[in-house]
């Protein structure tokens, strides 16, 4: 029997002379089935290797001069030491994804989507191709020219306009639009002139072409052609049909899809806001450019602007609206913040009291005039329930009215069910979305793209740190074992449901929380945030550490005291909190601790995101607008190695430290922040 079990892993034995047996030829088979998967995998590896190998690149005489290297996968890697890298990286954030951004190279990706966007601020084919090549240390692989050649053929050369209340289908190429009329949809939804007998005639206007912000890249036949006049042809559609012809325009089917833009200066339809900057609103350089790649070329374009968190969001979209000077709707994510943009309308802008109000679940105001500015909160708009009397008059009012500006803070919440309902409910000539991480769990973010618009830019945290705009982030993680007590009982099957609980409340990292509060309380003077997500945890912590905490029952008068109270009193120098979004426009202050199943210590910080170990949600942490540069000391104290975060946190060029034992090391980490921040 021992012998049969063996001779059964083996196969069985034979002679020559014997004919093979069925049970042979059934192994002999799954064995050669094995051998096939074995060699596929084998095959699929070498391909991936030589797919990553670039031995084969081809370097130009004088590679040391430019910035870059350009892959034939698509991926390009940027040298930061470089004397043209700032010049290199404005292009390339216009035409590829960030990957990883770290102190001395950068690495993007090309992508459909970031060609997309490229395209949507004026650049074309041939000018991605001839920068890029300029800066490129080897020669452009066919691969690259061939997937640009691709992804921009169709992206760009139709746009959606609305001139006078009236949307039309523009392009400088007349095919394009014959063959988009060949589509049944498009047919119907298209307005023949009066004068038309019925052929495929179309309005034709002269526009001046644009280098889009790339100048100094370009030779000067290749300047002129860019920036030389060119014909545009055009046609009209029924504004009730606009949806479906931007559906019927997507890349799964006629592959033309729409850049959508408002050319509110010739607007005489809609209302003029009589709102200017005020003269101490100076944006910065990187919101300056952002604003340009919204206004490049005397319209504005729908579409996402990046920024990093404290740099200043709130600034660059009210410079929109004050752009435009048409009725903004600003969306918000809660009422907290609704109070804030208010606030940044009056405090940026010469807009008057009676043209702003703010429309939540106790503030319903409406603005006098014809033109103002609505401030409310996505589910306000895209609740489905019954309202009250004045709720409906006002969400039938943001419903009817045709709005300049739909502006979206923390646009990536968008593609969520509930969100997204407000882009069919409400009826905007031009959308701009805000955010500092593009980033969803749910991988609904390229949904942007259709139902706002693409990426206009992205500004780079590194680079805004070193000009001193945002706060330098150094980070320390401690991690915390659990008491034998706690673990013995964490490995009980019956206590599976208390798990959570278990290393929440671990009693090491509470340890861990009293010393570094007691530390910067009591040595340094700091103001500290405690974030604690699980309710139970927050009133534990709370309650012995003798602190006030907001949750989702506090008032929102309680929490205003409290919050005051925290800024301006000594006796209140630590608060704990459920939910930092609640509390982010209100807080002005030097230190932030947070805790989430693990702490978090931030000092001098402007705003930070913060990554939840377990639900990779992104937290936004705003502390004030500081005008001198600012360091950010951040602790994390962990049960566990949260690996995602930290490379997220590293990918961004961020500093971190690591300790393990509390006792011994956690006072030399601090004293070593110390230092480095003094």
């Amino acid at each position: 029997m021992a012998g049969g079990d063996g001779d059964r892993h083996r196969g069985p034995k034979r002679h020559k002379s014997s004919a093979p047996s069925k049970a042979a030829l059934v192994d002999e088979s799954a064995e050669f089935d094995y051998a096939d998967d074995f060699d596929e995998d084998a095959l699929d590896a070498d391909k991936e290797v030589k797919k990553r190998d670039f031995t084969k690149l081809e370097l130009k005489p004088d590679h040391a001069s430019r910035p870059l290297w350009a892959c034939a996968d698509g991926r390009i890697f940027l040298e930061t030491f470089s004397p043209l890298y700032k010049q290199a990286y404005d292009f390339l954030i216009a035409i590829a994804e960030p990957v990883c951004r770290q102190e001395s190279m950068h690495e993007y990706n090309l992508t459909p989507h970031s060609l997309y966007a490229a395209v949507s601020v004026g650049l074309e084919t041939t000018t991605i191709i001839s920068v890029l090549s300029k800066l490129s240390k080897t020669k452009l692989p066919r691969e690259i020219i061939d997937f640009i050649h691709g992804s921009t053929a169709n992206y760009g050369k139709v746009k959606l306009v609305l001139k006078k209340n009236r949307y039309f289908v523009e392009s400088p190429f007349p095919e394009v639009l014959s063959t988009l009329l060949r589509d049944e949809v498009i047919s119907r939804a298209r307005i023949s002139p009066e004068d038309s007998l019925g052929g495929p005639s179309f309005t034709i206007s002269k526009t001046s072409g644009q280098a889009s912000g790339h100048e100094d890249l370009l030779n000067g036949m290749e300047l002129a052609a860019a920036t030389e006049d060119k014909e545009t042809h055009s046609f009209e559609i029924d504004p009730s049909q606009v949806e479906n012809v931007k559906q019927r325009c997507l890349p799964n089917a006629l592959n033309y899809p729409m850049l959508e833009e408002y050319d509110f200066r010739n607007d005489t339809v809609n209302p003029d806001l009589d709102m200017e900057l005020k003269p101490q609103a100076r944006p910065r350089p990187y919101q300056e450019k952002s604003l340009s790649k919204m206004f490049g070329n005397g319209r504005a374009r729908s579409g996402i602007i990046v920024l990093p968190c404290g740099a200043g969001k709130s600034l660059v979209g009210v410079s929109a609206a004050c752009r435009i000077k048409k009725s903004c709707l600003c969306l918000a994510t809660n009422a907290v913040s609704v109070d804030q943009w208010a606030f940044q309308f009056k405090l940026w802008s010469t807009i008057k009291d009676d043209h702003i109000s703010r429309f939540t679940s106790d503030n319903k105001e409406k603005f006098r005039g014809m033109a103002g500015v609505v401030v409310t909160t996505y589910n306000m708009v895209a609740f489905g329930g019954k309202r009250s009397e004045d709720s409906e008059k006002i969400i039938e009012e943001i419903r009817n009215r045709e709005w300049g500006l739909l502006l979206m803070d923390e646009v990536h919440v968008v593609p969520a069910h509930m969100f997204r309902k407000v882009i069919s409910i409400t009826k905007s000539h031009c959308k701009l979305g805000l955010t500092a991480t593009l980033v969803r769990e749910d991988e609904r973010i390229t949904d942007l793209n259709f139902l706002i618009g693409p990426k206009l830019y992205e500004a780079n945290w590194l680079d805004l740190v070193k000009g001193g705009f945002i706060a330098n982030v150094q980070c320390a993680e401690v991690w915390c074992p659990m008491t034998k007590e706690f673990f013995a009982e964490y490995l009980k099957k019956e206590n599976s449901k208390k798990k959570q609980v278990l290393y929440v409340m671990n009693p090491n990292k509470f340890r861990a929380c009293e010393f570094l509060i007691r530390f910067h309380e009591q040595q340094r003077g700091d103001k500290i945030i405690v974030f604690a997500d699980n309710l139970f945890a927050l009133t534990t912590y709370a309650m012995k550490l003798r602190k006030p905490m907001i949750y989702g029952a506090t008032s929102h008068a309680e929490r205003t005291r409290i919050l005051y109270q925290f800024k301006n009193s000594p006796e209140v120098n630590t608060i704990f909190l459920s939910k930092v979004s609640v509390i982010t426009p209100l807080i002005s202050q030097k230190l932030m601790l947070s805790y989430k199943y693990h702490l978090m210590l931030v000092r001098d910080v402007k705003k930070l995101s913060v990554w939840d170990v377990f639900s990779g949600q992104r937290v936004s942490i705003k502390i004030g607008w500081l005008e001198e540069k600012k360091n950010t000391m951040l602790f994390s104290i962990l049960l566990y190695q949260p690996t995602h975060r930290r490379c997220t946190t590293q990918q961004k060029g961020s500093s971190f430290l690591l300790t393990k034992d509390i006792a011994s090391r956690l006072l030399l980490v601090c004293r070593r922040l110390k230092k480095d921040l003094i």
